[in-house]
């Protein structure tokens, strides 16, 4: 995923880098009188050596980015604590170099590079490391040509086509602070009603699957497919194109790993006092055949898999309120995925007034829900229920007590509930936002032993997150 305000504000940043040349070569003009002409090669070589520039003076080179970090308080029901923090990899503090050169009036060949900073990580952070983190990682290099009349083709390690898919329908100034995906507080372990908080694999998305935690019942039924909400999300190495925008709709298609494929169509406009924008698009990922005729990678992790999502945008102008909405649903052609498939709301409302001098205000508030989204942290026979749980009590750790195997006990359904609230300060002075958010999650998991038929729901305690922080684009 990637920050809708991007552009915005990395826009603000580069018209005041422009209006800083123009002021430093006006105060130049003023100052070189009568030597003007034998004096403007010299000041002109001086201000591009301030401009970062490839040496054949053919292609362009733009840096921009951001830096993100914030305070989170969480309650998991048993602890609470206060951690310095950034809201996952995606969002963390990072930097881009992106570089293009015209071809001619109607090609353009460009690349981008983009470094990601990651110290403190929300998607990681447990209630035993508040510094759960992935360190510098490369999130981007690919390269481009684009014909503004036939359209994109890029290749390298970049978003594929169904990435941030119906996430960048989102016009609204909020994208950053609130979209789909659950990534704060995903690694935190949970605790059953009637038990003790799990520590099965309390480290988070960093080793394996997070049994025993937040995460492990917000999924996609694959690995390496992304978090719930955002199935298909990682960046991989692929061939990408984009259409050219015909009457508001665009489209992408994408190919690459081993296999997947990729497909969007968007559509944006404005009118009658709104503006809109929709996307929908399907990804499916394959693997290799293992034993059992099921798809895995190498590591023998389930693959086969795909997604649909749509969603989108509306905005009334005049009034300034707004509301997203997304749905996903994925469906896993595997022997050891139950149910198979899953699927995730998500609804955000908001209003978005102009109060004060420094920028638009948003007040926001949110609701997310996924269901069955599970597989593939407790996949059938494996026994991981029991491993995270079976020692923790509850409803659980009884069935898993009473069970002749610990691979009897199987996961059969899941629920994860949120909502939240925010505010969100924008200060166009600075390309800035300050932002606060109040996270709380319910959750609960079915179970059954399929020896004897018994069952039940083991309800989890709820977890509050207080989010604060700012960003700053450059």
């Amino acid at each position: 995923m990637i920050g809708g305000n991007k552009v915005k504000y990395s826009s603000l940043a580069a018209l005041a880098a422009a209006g800083l040349l123009l002021s430093v070569g006006g105060a130049s003009a003023a100052d070189l009188g009568g030597d003007c002409c034998a004096d403007l090669e010299e000041r002109v070589a001086e201000l591009e050596a301030t401009t970062a520039r490839k040496g054949n003076r053919k292609v362009s080179l733009t840096i921009t980015g951001w830096v993100s970090e914030g305070i989170m308080w969480w309650d998991d029901g048993t602890e609470s604590n206060v951690y310095v923090a950034h809201d996952s990899t995606d969002l963390a503090s990072n930097v881009s170099f992106t570089g293009t050169a015209n071809i001619n009036s109607d090609v353009e060949a460009g690349y981008q590079i983009n470094i990601f900073f990651d110290h403190a990580n929300a998607l990681f952070q447990t209630q035993d490391n508040d510094n759960a983190n992935f360190g510098v990682n490369l999130q981007r290099a690919f390269w481009w040509l684009k014909s503004n009349s036939l359209g994109k083709v890029s290749i390298g390690m970049q978003s594929a086509a169904a990435d941030n898919a119906t996430i960048l329908t989102d016009f609204t100034g909020t994208l950053f602070q609130h979209n789909t995906v659950t990534f704060e507080g995903t690694s935190m372990a949970l605790t059953p009603e009637g038990g003790t908080r799990s520590g099965a694999n309390n480290v988070g998305f960093l080793i394996g699957r997070p049994n025993g935690t937040l995460g492990a019942l917000v999924n996609c039924n694959t690995y390496r497919q992304g978090i719930a909400n955002d199935c298909l999300g990682d960046r991989t190495n692929s061939v990408r194109y984009d259409t050219p925008t015909f009457a508001g709709f665009s489209a992408s298609a994408s190919w690459g790993e081993d296999d997947r494929y990729e497909g969007t169509v968007r559509y944006a406009g404005e009118g009658g006092g709104f503006k809109y924008a929709f996307a929908t698009s399907y990804g499916e990922v394959n693997g290799d055949n293992d034993a059992l005729g099921n798809r895995t990678d190498f590591l023998g992790n389930p693959i086969d898999a795909g997604y649909f999502q749509i969603g989108g945008t509306i905005k009334h102008l005049a009034s300034a309120l707004w509301f997203h909405g997304h749905y996903g649903t994925q469906d896993t052609d595997n022997a050891v995925i139950s149910p198979g498939d899953g699927e995730a709301y998500y609804l955000k409302a908001g209003w978005s007034p102009k109060l004060n001098s420094l920028g638009i205000t948003h007040f926001i508030g949110e609701f997310r829900q996924n269901l069955d989204t599970y597989g593939a942290s407790y996949q059938v026979g494996s026994g991981d229920l029991c491993g995270a749980y079976g020692v923790n009590g509850g409803g659980i750790g009884a069935a898993c007590g009473a069970a002749a195997l610990a691979s009897d006990v199987d996961a059969v359904g899941s629920e994860v509930t949120s909502f939240g609230l925010g505010l969100v300060q924008e200060i166009d002075a600075a390309s800035m936002n300050l932002w606060i958010k109040y996270r709380h999650f319910e959750s609960e998991i079915d179970f059954r032993n399929t020896a004897t038929g018994a069952g039940g729901t083991q309800d989890f305690q709820d977890v509050d997150l207080v989010f604060a922080g700012a960003h700053i684009f450059f």
